[in-house]
């Protein structure tokens, strides 16, 4: 019987689990923290948008590492590989089997029909009682190496000896729920080339343009030259949003922007972090575009603001814009009386893209064990000295937009590694 130690309790260790037990194979997962799932709980708003049947599933992973290049097929065709093996309807069908019933919102979204994550973690953990597979907490490895044709993983207090070695333990996001990045240095022991780490799916911290500025109130001055978004925070809308940079555009969605104190933030934000974290990275020049009002042109806005102004003369541009805007956005956009730059301004307001939020405040990481180190057919090490390591998850250099997509990623890598770990 092959034995599988397997080093983390995530989504994607305990998919990976599941997979090798039910190969046959004796399964010990090594947890560091005192409890299993912990990120997975706060998925979705705790809700756990467990996947997503987006027909364009495999193209949302595949942002270049060069954001001027937007998109790597290398890297889209990696997880089209490791989706086809154990796809949406693969990992529904499993969750059914495990006694999990879920529904669609937002058309595509998949969530638990309790809309509770605990309901996730629990089918997860039954069927790994089930499978008898052994779960050891507060376990932190130390380290990984092989004596003649066997692995051994090393803990404070053991050294386990096993066949195959899976990676499943996250990335440095939220570390709260014990993400601390160590398994990036596990695998940098193991000579592994990972890129560089970056917080994705988070808010952006943005400067408003000198020429936009709202400084109408002498005694605010100080603190909207600290927080020059300050006036809108709280702020929401529907906007396009377009992300250039160096003057080349990089993405576009629509969705709701938030504003906050010193930037934007929302769903739709999320997903343009992931192109703004590369291309600041690489030290460009990135803007953000908001549309403010998309379903009307800017002809048609300039043309609604110059009847009004012809049907109310007496009202400052302000008041004209009340029925328009929200208040704070009114006071970013209006802090002069040109109706025509006002126009401009709600179809094209730019910001500053100065970074992103820290590790504690992203959902994901952008960067991972580098793709060319990892077979997706295997998810196993290409190196022949690495033969029987295997890695998973957000270890791995992918990561996908909001909607389910990296917990697809999780369960689709886990069990492709987990089961060839078993018979490999």
């Amino acid at each position: 019987m092959k034995k599988v130690v397997i080093i983390g309790c995530g989504a994607s260790g305990m998919m990976a689990a599941i997979a090798a037990a039910r190969e046959g194979a004796e399964v010990t997962v090594l947890e560091s923290g005192r409890k299993p799932g912990r990120k997975l709980l706060l998925t979705g708003n705790s809700r756990c948008n467990l996947t997503n049947l987006d027909p364009e599933l495999f193209e949302r992973y595949g942002i270049s590492e060069d954001p001027a290049l937007k998109t790597d097929d290398a890297k889209t065709g990696f997880v089209k590989k490791v989706l086809e093996q154990f796809s949406v309807s693969d990992t529904l069908r499993l969750f059914e089997e495990c006694g999990l019933l879920t529904a669609a919102e937002h058309g595509t979204w998949i969530y638990p029909v309790t809309g509770r994550s605990e309901s996730v973690l629990g089918v997860l953990l039954r069927e790994l009682q089930r499978l008898h597979v052994k779960l050891k907490y507060n376990t932190e490895v130390t380290g990984i190496d092989r004596e003649d044709h066997t692995w051994k993983v090393h803990t404070e207090g053991w050294t386990y000896s096993c066949d195959t070695v899976v990676l499943c333990c996250g990335s440095r996001a939220v570390p709260s729920t014990g993400s601390n990045g160590s398994g990036y240095e596990l695998c940098r022991g193991l000579g592994m080339d990972v890129t560089d780490i970056l917080p994705a799916l988070t808010a952006m911290q943005c400067r408003l343009p000198e020429d936009c500025r709202p400084f109408t109130d002498k005694e605010k001055d100080k603190e909207n030259a600290a927080y020059p978004l300050s006036c809108a925070a709280g702020t929401r809308t529907i906007a396009d949003v377009r992300v250039y940079a160096d003057g080349e555009l990089l993405a576009e969605e629509r969705g709701q922007v938030q504003f906050t104190q010193n930037g934007i933030s929302g769903i739709v934000i999320f997903n343009m972090s992931r192109y703004t974290v590369r291309a600041l990275r690489m030290g460009m020049d990135v803007q953000v575009s908001l549309d403010l009002l998309p379903e009307i042109s800017r002809e048609e806005l300039i043309s609604t603001l110059s009847r009004l102004r012809k049907l109310r003369p007496d009202d400052t541009l302000k008041e004209l814009l009340t029925g328009i805007l929200p208040p704070g956005l009114i006071t970013l956009i209006a802090s002069d009386n040109d109706l025509y730059r006002a126009g401009y301004l709600i179809k094209d307001f730019r910001l500053q893209a100065l970074g992103v939020r820290d590790f504690d405040n992203c959902q994901v990481c952008a960067g991972g064990v580098n793709l060319e180190e990892l077979d997706p057919d295997t998810m196993e090490c290409r190196r022949e000295d690495l033969k029987g390591v295997h890695v998973a998850g957000e270890l791995a250099d992918i990561d996908g937009p909001c909607g389910g997509y990296n917990l697809q990623w999780a369960w689709s890598s886990g069990y492709v590694a987990g089961r060839h770990a078993a018979l490999s």
